[in-house]
């Protein structure tokens, strides 16, 4: 059975941070703007029946979209470039391993970590999409006659191949001492680390 939660403070829209295999695209993180956690359908099969178009039952696969972030362009354009090179070098070297990544070359996916923070700003809960890949890089629109205060930003969209909810409890235990545990849920199935 379902039970009502305790916290009743909302989610804030600017209480989060995106993380992306920080050794190789360390400015990703930096000048990320907005972010959007995809959606997903499970697509339902219809079985015909006379004079009716169909009668749904329940479907047997998930299909996400696609995950989407906005990054603010800094002058030297490093995260354009880690985003661009990131996409030629798939297409020019193609996969890369595992241990063709520990000597040296980044590795084709990366996971990315959303990290969502509560008022106080800590970490409530972390969506973790799991081997990502990006599948495309937005325009970018120079403009002369825009004024002041605006910058420019630049979209990217990736593809990964699912994603898992881990979420932190912070206690106490009986000597004072903070104890934490983290539970993580992988297509509904609860695991739980102390």
């Amino acid at each position: 059975m379902a039970e009502l939660t305790d916290n009743f403070n909302y989610l804030q829209p600017t209480s989060f941070k995106l993380t992306v295999d920080r050794t190789n695209y360390p400015n990703l993180e930096f000048f990320l703007q907005s972010f959007v956690h995809p959606g997903m359908i499970m697509n339902s099969v219809e079985i015909p029946y006379k004079k009716i178009t169909g009668i749904p039952f329940i479907g047997d696969k998930l299909t996400f979209n696609e995950l989407q972030a906005n990054m603010l362009l800094d002058e030297d354009m490093k995260s354009y470039d880690e985003m661009y090179s990131w996409m030629r070098r798939i297409l020019d070297v193609g996969n890369v391993t595992a241990y063709e990544a520990s000597r040296g070359t980044p590795p084709s996916m990366a996971d990315i970590t959303l990290t969502i923070l509560s008022s106080h700003n800590n970490v409530t809960r972390q969506i973790r999409y799991i081997d990502c890949i990006p599948t495309a890089l937005t325009d970018i629109q120079f403009e002369s006659t825009s004024g002041g205060e605006s910058f420019l930003v630049f979209g990217a969209s990736f593809r990964f191949s699912y994603f898992e909810l881990v979420g932190a409890t912070y206690t106490s235990n009986v000597d004072g001492s903070p104890s934490i545990t983290v539970n993580r849920s992988i297509a509904g199935a609860e695991i739980t680390e102390s």
